[in-house]
């Protein structure tokens, strides 16, 4: 019990080497710079994949919206609104029936995940590429 009691009163009276409390609030901003950049680095590889299978997907997305005939059925709201204002209940199931769901079932995700990934690129590269006071 003795020992413990004169190692707290030597822990007490030790003083810290200068700059020590510096060093360490570097190391931690340089820690968090490095983990900024991996995540940066991670999102943009996101970003590009998502950006590069987006290409295809709304090639796919375009091509069945011409084949279902929705494309049809918009040009003809744009030509002839009397029509469609007139049997707008079934001018708007028929496009909701031409709607290619699977096409934006393709798309809607790699939207999303383009955008969320490009935000968090830039969120995080801010960090990273920021020096000074965090």
């Amino acid at each position: 019990m003795q020992k413990r009691s004169t190692l707290f009163t030597l822990l007490a009276e030790a003083t810290p080497p200068r700059g020590l409390y510096e060093a360490i609030l570097a190391r931690i901003e340089e820690a968090k710079r490095t983990q900024a950049r991996v995540r940066s680095g991670i999102f943009g590889i996101v970003a590009v994949l998502s950006g590069a299978a987006l290409v295809p997907a709304v090639q796919y997305a375009l091509a069945q919206f011409y084949a279902s005939g929705f494309y049809d059925y918009a040009s003809l709201l744009l030509s002839d609104r009397s029509l469609a204002l007139t049997y707008w209940r079934e001018f708007s199931l028929t496009l909701l029936e031409s709607l290619p769901a699977l096409a934006l079932l393709f798309v809607i995700p790699l939207v999303v995940a383009l955008v969320w990934s490009l935000s968090r690129t830039i969120k995080t590269a801010r960090v990273a590429f920021t020096y000074g006071n965090i």
